[in-house]
C-alpha cells in the first residue's frame, strides 16, 4: 500500500502538470492574438500606403515595391554592399534604424556615434526580408520592402540603432548604390593604393610583427624635434577621416590625444597604426597617417550601441600634428 507521502507528493505532481499546461495554454492564446493584432495592422498599413502600387507578395510573404529600376549586378548572399538604407517599424513609421545623417537628426536617433554616410553591409547578416528582398535589387536601383515580423525579428524582437519589439512588422527603404562582391579584402586593398598614388612624398612602413605594410607622409619636418621611440610618451593633434573625406573623429581643440608609444595594452592605448606610424615623427611635425583596416579596427569594424562607429574592412586616415614628445619618466615627475 502507498504511503499517505507518495500519495501527496503524485498530487502535488498531477496539479503542477494541470497549471503548466494551463499556463502553456495562456501563452499560446496570447502569441495568436499578438499574431493576429499583427497582421491586421500590417494588411491595413499596406492597403492605406500602397494601395495603387502593391503587387502580390512573395512565396515568403515579402512584399517588394520598386521605386526606380537599377541597371547594374544583383546582390547574392554573401556580397558586400554600398547602401543608403532606413528601416521602420510598422504601422507606426518609427525609424529604428538609418545611416543617412539629416534622417536620423529629423528621427532623433543617437548621432554621437553612429559613423553617417554610404553604409557598408555583408548581405545576408540581416533580418531574412531584408536579404530576399536585395536579392531583387539591381544596382542604382531603390525599393521600398515590407514584412511581418516573420521575415523580420521574430518573437524576440532585436536590436538596430533602437530596439525593435516582438512581432514588430517592418519596412525597409532601400538606395543601392554598389554591389562590391564577396572579395571585399581586394577591393579595400585597391582603394587604398589608389589613394595612394595620389599622394606626393608618401613612403611605407612595413611591420614585421603585424606583417603588414601602413602609409605615412611627411608635410611639415622639423629637423630639431625630438624623435618618437617605444615608451615615449606624445601628445598628438588629429583629424581623422576615410578614403571617401568623411571625418569620424577630431581631437579637442588644446587637447592632444595623449598616449605611451609601444604599450598596446594600456587603457589609452590608440589603434596599432598609431603606435607604428608615429615613430617616423618629431616633435612639432605635421603629416599624415594612412592606416589600412588590419592596424585599425579589422573586420569587424567599431561597434557601440548598436551603432556602427567604424565601418569593418576600413583603411583609416589621420591628419596628425606631433605637439610634445617625452617619456615615461616625466610623467612620475612631480608639477613645479
Amino acid at each position: 500500500m502507498k504511503s499517505i507521502y507518495t500519495r501527496k507528493a503524485a498530487l502535488l505532481l498531477s496539479l503542477l502538470a494541470v497549471l503548466l499546461l494551463q499556463a502553456c495554454f495562456e501563452d499560446t492564446e496570447q502569441v495568436d492574438e499578438e499574431l493576429v493584432q499583427e497582421y491586421r495592422y500590417f494588411d491595413l498599413y499596406m492597403g492605406s500606403n500602397f494601395k495603387d502600387t502593391i503587387a502580390p507578395p512573395t512565396a515568403s510573404g515579402l512584399y517588394y515595391i520598386e521605386m526606380y529600376e537599377g541597371t547594374g549586378a544583383s546582390p547574392k548572399e554573401g556580397d558586400w554592399l554600398m547602401m543608403n538604407h532606413v528601416a521602420y517599424t510598422i504601422p507606426s513609421n518609427y525609424v529604428v534604424d538609418t545611416y543617412m545623417g539629416n534622417v536620423a537628426l529629423t528621427s532623433g536617433l543617437p548621432t554621437n556615434v553612429a559613423f553617417f554616410g554610404p553604409f557598408k553591409f555583408l548581405n545576408g547578416t540581416g533580418v531574412d526580408g531584408l536579404t530576399e528582398g536585395l536579392s531583387m535589387m539591381r544596382e542604382g536601383g531603390g525599393a521600398i520592402m515590407c514584412f511581418t515580423s516573420e521575415l523580420g525579428f521574430g518573437a524576440v524582437g532585436g536590436n538596430l540603432m533602437r530596439s525593435v519589439g516582438r512581432y514588430a512588422s517592418m519596412k525597409y527603404e532601400v538606395e543601392l548604390l554598389e554591389v562590391i562582391g564577396e572579395d571585399i579584402v581586394g577591393y579595400e586593398e585597391d582603394r587604398l593604393l589608389a589613394y595612394v598614388d595620389t599622394i606626393y612624398g608618401v613612403d611605407t612602413i612595413y611591420s614585421a610583427d603585424f606583417e603588414t605594410i601602413m602609409y605615412y607622409v611627411i608635410d611639415e619636418a622639423n629637423e630639431e624635434g625630438s624623435a618618437i621611440v617605444n615608451d615615449s610618451v606624445v601628445e598628438i593633434a588629429y583629424r581623422g577621416y576615410v578614403i571617401d573625406g568623411r571625418e569620424f573623429d577630431e581631437s579637442a581643440e588644446d587637447a592632444p590625444y595623449k598616449f605611451t608609444v609601444g604599450d598596446y595594452e594600456a587603457e589609452t592605448s590608440p589603434i596599432p597604426g598609431w603606435h607604428i606610424g608615429v615613430t617616423k615623427f618629431k616633435e612639432g611635425e605635421k603629416g599624415r597617417l594612412i592606416i589600412p583596416y588590419s592596424l585599425a579596427y579589422g573586420e569587424a569594424g567599431s561597434v557601440r550601441d548598436n551603432t556602427v562607429a567604424i565601418p569593418p574592412y576600413e583603411t583609416l586616415i589621420f591628419d596628425i600634428e606631433v605637439v610634445s614628445v617625452g617619456d615615461t619618466s616625466d610623467e612620475n615627475e612631480p608639477d613645479i
